[in-house]
């Protein structure tokens, strides 16, 4: 199988460094990143037998990503999420004796890190190769970066382009004692970013959800999901028959906000479009939050029309707002520990 990397200048500058945009491509398939937000624009898949199509949601130039962050409702679109994902209530921790406070951006609540954060900064690109399948590494460091931590954390960020696989390793080094927990943000839609992902058959591998506050905020409580008869393994919860706004989750909110807490050890969500062209996700995480709807501030690439369905984001994370949840996963990090978030991203034709 032929592979190529390409490395180019986008046309698009921050704190006086250049954008840039990498693409990864084999003879099925083609990625484009950008070091902004080390973020996902594209994947572009070519299946014999199936039309071709982009399956992940974007904006067609770096200026859009840019200005998105200067509106409300930022759909954090392909960008890696962090140091901290999800939301943190009152925008405080525990920290040490004490507690760390960060510069709230919902509310009084802190989402996603805040205004300056990892989708928000530009990545140095630190290795890249293109055989034996093309791959780059970028990276950045929270105090270099200005961005608001307990202490300084390294991440180093691969994708990697195997065939029909997108391979993604997010690295978390504790440069000092800090915390962390980053995600991948895409919203993907296995009928192409054009589509509407009501017409996806939609599962994940869990059994339980994390109840949420009128805040969306968990409340520490795991309530259960109603297996779908029709799969031994997973929770449909997404039909072109069922609406997503009837998903059984007994909430206050409409569409999907919530976090699911994963049950297998492989292949822990699957959409799959009408013509069953398939996306797997493969995740070392324990929790996946599923998030669907709100609005974009600007056109998709070729022109598209975002809706509230256009896409569904699965961020593999551990639980949000674990520092202040007892029972939740531990994201501290001591001065030179490292923890790794894997994602796999795999096309296959659906049996």
């Amino acid at each position: 199988m032929s592979t190529s990397l390409q490395i180019e200048n986008l046309d698009g500058y921050l704190d006086g460094q250049e954008i840039k945009l990498l693409k990864l491509s084999n003879d099925g398939a083609q990625v484009k990143l950008s070091t902004y937000g080390a973020t996902l624009l594209s994947f572009q898949i070519d299946c014999p037998g199936f039309t071709s199509r982009d399956v992940v949601l974007g904006y067609e130039d770096f200026e859009s990503y840019r200005k998105a962050f200067e509106q409300s409702g930022n759909a954090y679109f392909g960008a890696i999420v962090g140091p901290v994902a999800g939301r943190l209530s009152n925008a405080k921790i525990p920290w040490k004796a004490g507690v760390f406070e960060f510069e709230p951006n919902e509310g009084k609540h802190l989402l996603h890190s805040g205004k300056k954060c990892f989708s928000n900064s530009n990545w140095e690109l630190i290795s890249f190769q293109e055989q034996p399948f093309p791959s780059v590494t970028l990276a950045l460091e929270t105090k270099a970066s200005n961005i608001n931590l307990p202490g300084n954390l390294r991440c180093e960020v691969t994708y990697s382009l195997k065939e029909f696989t997108l391979e993604l390793h997010i690295e978390s080094i504790a440069l000092e004692d800090t915390i962390a927990n980053p995600t991948q943000h895409s919203y993907f839609n296995p009928n192409g970013h054009q589509g509407s992902v009501l017409n996806t058959a939609a599962w994940i591998a869990a059994n339980s959800f994390f109840e949420l506050n009128q805040e969306k905020l968990p409340t520490g409580h795991l309530l259960p999901l109603v297996i779908d008869s029709s799969s031994s393994n997973y929770s449909s919860f997404l039909t072109s028959n069922t609406p997503i706004t009837r998903f059984p989750l007994h909430t206050i909110f409409e569409g999907l906000d919530h976090a699911f807490m994963l049950n297998t050890k492989e292949v822990q969500a699957k959409l799959v479009a009408s013509d069953g062209f398939e996306l797997n996700f493969d995740t070392n995480q324990p929790v996946m939050q599923v998030y669907v709807g709100g609005a974009v501030a600007f056109e998709g690439k070729e022109g598209v029309k975002y809706h509230k369905y256009s896409g569904i984001c699965l961020e593999q994370q551990a639980e949000p707002d674990a520092p202040n949840q007892p029972n939740f996963s531990d994201i501290y990090l001591s001065k030179g520990q490292r923890k790794t978030n894997s994602l796999l991203i795999q096309f296959q034709q659906s049996k």
